[in-house]
């Protein structure tokens, strides 16, 4: 087992991680993104074989290496419940790529109580009022993105509203240079592409203000104990997001995740099939593959994470989400009412559908809500926690 002291920690640490991930940047092949979905067949699915590395705190003061895939084979072990989902294939390699494709392939540092090290707690303390009044001024805003859930709205905003810079890959070919003002030419929505951030140092360039990432902990692992992320992300309800997320995959061509297949498939008969993919959130933040079944563990984990790290807004209270984000990063507007214009009058990437058939309540939403009940459990925690955010950043304060 490979091990460093504490005192050794931030320099051999990043040392290692930037090292290992290097070498395996070159193990492979390419990638196929599942976000709420299962890869279905194997022409999507041809990644190499890959270690994934994590580190962990120990008992005795060091961090070591270890493979996450034997954590979810002991979950897989120790959960008493009956698998909902079989792997086609349920052998090592084969669940090593499903994991890559589903966390995002990096995972990162961890402090004692198994949280990302390199994420500033949402509130340092009691007497601060905001994350601006402690944190560094190197800090980079981590926005972990829900899909579906306004964050190409979001990204406009904090671009040209707050004048943040932000990586997203805008050329075939991605390189840390700026594609546009204050985009740099960077993927950190994939695995290859967050990777290939990791291994250039992205956070370390002085180039991003702002990192976006469908991936909670791979996103984490870019940050480090020079650059602290400070998270924040937009809750959407599980169904509504589910509903809206199945019609834009299936016109969405000019997305990995688009799904040509599914325009013959009713949302009720994807809901009700194995390629549905339930409780994403609590999956991503607590680092749980799909063919672990879920506990009351699992949620309390990820309210823990949720309470601690990320700084919650909510889809259906934009305005006053602008509002709290604005006192809690200290943002300043370029532009008066900018972020207002854009929450009004040019939402983007907007996703017009059919309602649910039969309504709340009605057979499809009973369905979900049974399948995506941890989901919905998290989901209505961080309604708590934005309005107990709204008593710690009053309106008029």
């Amino acid at each position: 087992m490979l091990t460093c002291t504490k005192q050794q920690r931030p320099v051999r640490t990043a040392f290692l991680i930037f090292t290992l991930v290097a070498i395996s940047s070159f193990l492979f092949i390419e990638n196929h993104v599942a976000i709420f979905s299962w890869t279905d067949d194997d022409d999507n699915n041809q990644d190499d074989d890959v270690n994934v590395i994590s580190l962990s705190n120990n008992n005795n003061g060091t961090f070591q290496l270890f493979n996450p895939l034997q954590q979810q084979q002991q979950l897989q072990q120790q959960n008493e419940q009956p698998q909902r989902r079989q792997l086609k294939v349920l052998d090592e390699a084969t669940q090593i790529k499903q994991m890559r494709s589903y966390l995002g392939g990096l995972y990162p540092p961890v402090d004692k109580d198994m949280l990302p090290l390199y994420l500033r707690d949402t509130f340092a303390t009691s007497e601060k009022k905001r994350v601006s009044d402690y944190m560094n001024q190197r800090d980079i805003v981590f926005f972990w993105h829900i899909p579906k859930a306004s964050g190409s709205t979001i990204k406009n905003i904090m671009n040209f509203c707050y004048d943040l810079k932000r990586a997203e890959k805008l050329k075939p070919e991605p390189s840390m240079e700026y594609a546009r003002e204050k985009i740099l030419n960077m993927d950190t929505s994939s695995p290859d592409g967050l990777q290939f951030s990791f291994a250039n140092q992205i956070v370390n360039s002085d180039k991003v203000d702002v990192i976006v990432s469908n991936y909670f902990l791979s996103g984490a692992a870019l940050f480090t104990d020079v650059h602290y992320g400070k998270t924040f992300t937009i809750l959407r309800h599980p169904i509504d997001l589910a509903l809206s997320l199945f019609h834009y995959r299936r016109k969405a061509t000019w997305e990995r995740s688009y799904r040509k297949d599914w325009m013959t498939m009713s949302f009720t008969d994807y809901v009700s099939s194995e390629q549905y993919m339930d409780n994403w959130m609590v999956r991503q933040l607590t680092g749980t593959m799909p063919w672990i079944t879920l506990n009351d563990s699992h949620l309390e984990r990820a309210k823990t994470i949720m309470r601690r790290k990320i700084f919650v807004g909510v889809l259906t209270e934009m305005d006053e989400t602008l509002r709290q984000l604005q006192w809690h990063y200290g943002w300043k507007e370029k532009t008066p009412y900018c972020a207002y214009n854009y929450l009004h009058d040019t939402p983007t990437n907007s996703n017009k559908h059919p309602g649910l058939q039969g309504g709340k309540g009605g057979k499809t939403w009973n369905l979900l809500a049974e399948k995506d009940s941890w989901d919905m459990g998290l989901y209505h925690y961080g309604l708590e926690l934005f309005a107990m955010q709204r008593q710690r950043y009053p309106p008029g304060a």
